[in-house]
């Protein structure tokens, strides 16, 4: 890309964040705030001209941001992971920390501290926190942008939300095998809280998950074993209809995951990777029961193109859309693999637009 266009996407970035000032990162309770994901998402789908319209008619939904404090400090910020009423007190100390350092060394001094807690606010902790990332390019980034930093890890903090099991990598299983014996939380069992983390929190009563996890090995402990994980994920949103939302995270995490990890330290690619599968294994277990319903499917259909299904997500407009599809996306330009394209396509035509 040239740099005229990545400066025109950057300021169309700009106006989005603007538009999104004084806004929190949760709405109706539990629900949270997709508009700087799904605005990035839309500009890098090439719908750039139409973002400030579709993040105003967004911004209706949201409740302002809560009010900042300082009772979060380097000392004892342990004790506040996880406690949303410290929200604002989270989002002061990070902007403190940002102001003082470089956002790189925030970033890698951070992300080992929140990794076993990337559950938090379904996913969106980390999700918003790698397109942050993504967007700071420039040697010497808009404020606004650094800010947008700040905010994601913020929300990750104060919604942190650990997962059973600490995957080893170590196990003699391929990737198929191991999410196929994975025990699932059975339908009749009643979630533990609201939305999908209320569902993975219920994981902790699931006998057999912890052992479960350790029995993938991937070849390799880098992009290639996201861009698997990714590419399954995709197959079993593909061929499982019920609970389309939480399927799309396991696509749509993972993905965040494989953004971020060249701008993480090489020391901290393992337990990223294990972070990953951690994931997407969770929201498998969590939804997909009975395991012998279409766990996964191949493509038996040709997919669109990648251009067709940017205009018809933009078109569509709703926020999981238009992030599942610019990630499909994003992974198809790097494997190729037509799953994604047409995991894309029919998880579009599920979403109700007005939804």
């Amino acid at each position: 890309m040239s740099a005229s266009a990545t400066r025109n996407r950057a300021d169309m970035m700009l106006v989005a964040l603007d538009r999104l000032r004084g806004t929190g990162p949760e709405f109706a309770g539990f629900l949270s705030n997709h508009g700087p994901m799904a605005a990035d998402a839309m500009i890098r789908l090439g719908g750039g001209d139409r973002v400030e319209r579709w993040v105003e008619n967004y911004r209706v939904r949201l409740a302002p941001a809560p009010q900042r404090g300082n009772l979060v400090t380097t000392e004892n910020w342990r004790r506040n992971l996880g406690r949303i009423e410290r929200l604002g007190d989270w989002d002061s100390y990070f902007r403190r920390q940002l102001d003082r350092q470089p956002w790189q060394l925030v970033l890698s001094a951070w992300w080992p501290r929140l990794l076993p807690g990337a559950a938090a606010g379904a996913t969106h902790g980390l999700i918003r926190t790698a397109h942050a990332v993504r967007n700071l390019e420039s040697a010497d980034p808009d404020p606004l942008l650094v800010d947008e930093l700040g905010a994601g890890l913020s929300y990750w903090a104060a919604r942190y939300q650990r997962l059973p099991g600490n995957p080893s990598l170590d196990g003699r299983l391929t990737l198929a095998e191991a999410m196929a014996r994975l025990p699932r939380l059975d339908r009749s069992v009643a979630s533990d809280g609201p939305g999908v983390g209320g569902r993975l929190q219920s994981l902790f009563g699931l006998d057999g998950l912890p052992e479960a996890l350790d029995g993938w090995g991937p070849a390799t402990l880098d992009e290639q074993a996201l861009d698997e994980l990714i590419g399954y994920s995709a197959r079993v949103l593909l061929a499982r209809p019920d609970a389309q939302i939480a399927f799309c995270h396991a696509v749509t995490a993972p993905a965040a995951i494989r953004m971020i990890l060249p701008a993480l330290p090489a020391n901290q690619h393992r337990s990223t990777v294990a972070a990953a599968w951690q994931l997407a294994a969770a929201i498998i277990a969590a939804y997909a029961a009975p395991p012998d319903l279409y766990d996964v499917m191949e493509v038996d259909e040709p997919a669109r193109s990648p251009v067709d299904l940017a205009e018809a997500a933009i078109e569509h407009g709703d926020d999981h859309v238009l992030k599942l599809t610019e990630a499909c996306l994003r992974q198809f330009q790097i494997t190729g693999d037509p799953t994604l394209l047409v995991s894309a396509d029919r998880f579009r035509q599920r979403i109700d637009p007005g939804g």
